[in-house]
């Protein structure tokens, strides 16, 4: 009987937590990207890095680079390991896991600031997809929406 609760506990503790993900669509994320205020100029560019960092995942972690969420933010750089917020954006790493993505936002609009604030412009460059992938006209990715 224990271990038949162990189980069931174990099971709904799994699937609360799948069920704090989200996969976006891309006009969905490119309305939250608006509703923060991000530049319209740049919505497209970020979906395409979404598109191709996480396949729009919120729940994407990266095992090899320690890499979190839709946007896969640098667990080395901007975020914290586990539920203490932490590094350059001041946030955990596991907040970026979950289907609400404001400090997802949040965070890559710093991230931006801050890679074009060493000289790196556009910001995109801190994401190892930008290059070969979003760097060109990214309008179709924001196309009817």
């Amino acid at each position: 009987m224990f271990a038949k609760l162990v189980l069931a506990f174990a099971f709904i503790a799994f699937t609360a937590t799948i069920s704090e993900a989200k996969v976006y669509d891309k006009c969905e994320l490119a309305r939250a990207l608006r509703n923060w205020g991000v530049p319209e100029s740049q919505v497209a560019t970020w979906v395409c890095i979404a598109h191709a960092e996480s396949n729009f995942d919120t729940n994407a972690v990266n095992s090899n680079t320690w890499d979190y969420g839709i946007f896969q933010i640098s667990s080395i750089y901007w975020c914290q390991s586990g539920d203490s917020p932490g590094n350059g954006c001041g946030i955990s790493c596991n907040s970026l896991l979950q289907d609400d993505i404001t400090e997802d936002i949040a965070c890559i609009e710093h991230v931006y600031e801050e890679t074009e604030a060493i000289g790196q412009v556009p910001g995109f460059k801190a994401w190892t997809t930008y290059p070969g992938n979003c760097d060109g006209d990214n309008s179709a990715w924001i196309a009817g929406c």
